[in-house]
Formats: structure tokens, sequence, C-alpha cells
């Protein structure tokens, strides 16, 4: 298996400096370079070795049951506390590390749903989350 960072050269397109800096960000500028100026493909276990994936699986059907087993976990979670730090991700991704989180912690440490994780732990239970 193999990922393709390259496809541009077979239209005649390039990136956006977005797209570019990410991957720059993500990979080194070196290794972004050697793939995009001679469109090589980088291997799995490559992608893999420097974080760009963090599973490999043997066939279609193993992917789709661990993204379904992920999907389960993940909505198993407090929902508000996913959506806080999908946005101090995002908030990071465009600011840099050192941004605004005052209102994200107020959101989260004011919602019923901490209290809840609060009550469910101190009772040992699961918990229910209402997204509230």
């Amino acid at each position: 298996t193999q990922l393709n960072l390259t496809s541009q050269h077979a239209v005649g397109n390039m990136l956006s400096a977005s797209t570019l800096s990410g991957l720059v960000a993500h990979f080194g500028e070196s290794r972004v370079k050697r793939l995009l100026y001679t469109s090589e493909l980088m291997a799995a276990d490559e992608a893999m070795a420097c974080g760009f994936v963090s599973e490999l699986h043997a066939d279609h059907a193993a992917v789709l049951a661990r993204a379904l087993e992920m999907a389960e976990q993940i909505a198993s979670n407090a929902p508000l506390t996913i959506q806080a730090t999908k946005e101090l991700l995002r908030r990071m991704r465009a600011a840099g590390p050192k941004v605004h989180d005052e209102d994200l912690v107020a959101k989260i440490y004011t919602s019923a749903d901490f209290k809840e994780g609060m009550d469910a732990f101190l009772g040992k239970r699961k918990p229910v989350w209402t997204g509230r």
C-alpha cells in the first residue's frame, strides 16, 4: 500500500500554501520536497513510521471494522469534550499552540455533562452524556 501525495503532477496543478504548509509541518520539508519533486509514492510503512497514519490493516474489511470500532469508541465519550478538543486543535492549526481557550474550558467545566461525568466517576458507573 502506498500514499500518493503527488497527483498534482498528473494534471499539472499545485498544492495550496495551506496544504503544503501542513505537509511540511507533519513530514518535514526534506521529505515533502522529495515526494513532490520526484512524484514518488510513500509506502504505508513509511507513512506509519513518520506518524501520518496510526494503524495499518491487512485489507479493506479490516479497515472498515476498525473504523466502526473507533467510531463507536469516540461516540461513547463526552460529546462536549470531543467538540472542544476539535475546536482547540483547529485554533492551534490556525494560530499556533498559544491560543485562547478560556471559553472552551469554561464551557466544559460548567456543563451538565461535566457534572454527570464527575457523578458517574464517583458513583463508579458509566456516564450518560447529553451534550449539555
